[in-house]
């Protein structure tokens, strides 16, 4: 289970990414109150392109306006997130298209009535129908699907990342935004730059652009993905140590009882040894044997454990959705620790019965 969250912070940090960076405005603080003064004098637009062309640890920017919209298509309708932006946002997100093309430059400038959907979207407005090609309507009008996004599946926050329908920003804004501009900035650092450096050089050229003195406060906000992928993993982290500490645990509370069985093996067949080193057996045959047992015993213990474990994670799995990775180095671990036990808390009772004297045993009852 431990391993199965791992993987899956893993997956969605290569699938969305830890390098991007999104920028809204908020007001400027006055007095320790936050007032709305509406949008900046620039531009979200012109404010990625100045992003793009100056911060230098940036390689894209684009602004992203956000609506939910009825989306209709010739076999059915769904409230969904539409939202425009410009092609850089595909690079920014690491999307690709499953179906189809991604729109593009050309697509932007002509003011093309194209969309890409994501899967959700095709599923639920188009069913088994191949969705590339068909027209959808959106505030009545009408927009080409071009592509199908890759599936993102469902993120860390719950939310569906494939529920949405992307359109090139300046078709959004002629024809679906109306008075609305966008609020929001996506970027993305270079693959071989610090995202905490174009963080910082973000909020430094907003900062100038905006004409804000020393003592006040930013009026945007930056949020960094690679914060929360840092929580997410560091939750992970404290997950598998507590997974950790109750294996842990119960080890130690098998490894006691398998020593007090031992004990009691020794205590029951104290004749049978005192038989065996009067015709000759040493003492260190006499530890062998019951070490023998002990690690045959813990050894059997750990395939038996390992199965039950195999069969339980695939239950979690089936009827509860919870990702759980089985590998054979787990597999050979578990029984080598079995192993380990039976060794480290077979010894004791091995040694005693090892010691014991011949004359004395042959007399024990």
């Amino acid at each position: 289970m431990g391993e199965g969250a791992k993987r899956r912070v893993e997956k969605e940090i290569a699938t969305l990414g830890d390098d991007w960076i999104m920028i809204s405005y908020w007001g400027v603080q006055r007095g320790g109150a936050r007032r709305q003064q509406g949008m900046p004098p620039n531009l979200t637009s012109e404010d990625a392109n100045v992003i793009e062309r100056e911060c230098s640890a940036v390689r894209a920017a684009t602004p992203v306006n956000r609506i939910s919209m009825q989306v209709v298509s010739g076999y059915g309708n769904y409230q969904t997130n539409c939202f425009g932006t410009r092609p850089s946002y595909f690079d920014i997100r690491r999307w690709d298209a499953a179906e189809g093309r991604l729109f593009n430059a050309d697509d932007m400038r002509m003011l093309h009535k194209v969309c890409c959907i994501g899967a959700t979207v095709a599923r639920e407005l188009f069913g088994p129908i191949k969705p590339v090609g068909e027209t959808i309507r959106i505030n009545r009008v009408a927009f080409e699907v071009v592509g199908v996004l890759a599936s993102k599946g469902v993120g860390s926050d719950g939310r569906d990342n494939d529920d949405v329908v992307a359109i090139p920003f300046s078709s959004f804004e002629r024809y679906l935004a109306g008075r609305e501009v966008s609020g929001t900035l996506m970027a993305a650092a270079k693959y071989d730059h610090d995202p905490a450096t174009a963080k910082q050089q973000i909020r430094d050229l907003l900062r100038q652009r905006h004409r804000l003195a020393d003592d006040e406060d930013d009026d945007f906000r930056i949020f960094d993905r690679s914060l929360t992928m840092q929580a997410n993993a560091e939750a992970t982290r404290t997950f598998n140590t507590l997974l950790t500490t109750i294996a842990s645990i119960s080890l130690l509370v098998g490894g006691v009882g398998i020593m007090n069985i031992m004990l009691v093996s020794v205590t029951e067949r104290t004749r049978e040894i005192g038989l065996r080193m009067a015709i000759g057996a040493a003492g260190y045959q006499i530890l062998e044997q019951f070490l023998c047992e002990a690690i045959v015993l813990c050894g059997m213990g750990g395939l038996f454990g390992f199965a039950g474990g195999w069969l339980t994670s695939k239950f979690v799995s089936s009827y509860y959705e919870w990702d759980t990775v089985i590998s054979p180095w787990m597999a050979g671990l578990a029984v080598a620790f079995a192993t380990m036990v039976g060794v480290f808390f077979g010894f004791y009772p091995a040694w005693r019965a090892s010691q014991l004297d011949p004359i004395d045993a042959l007399r024990y009852e």
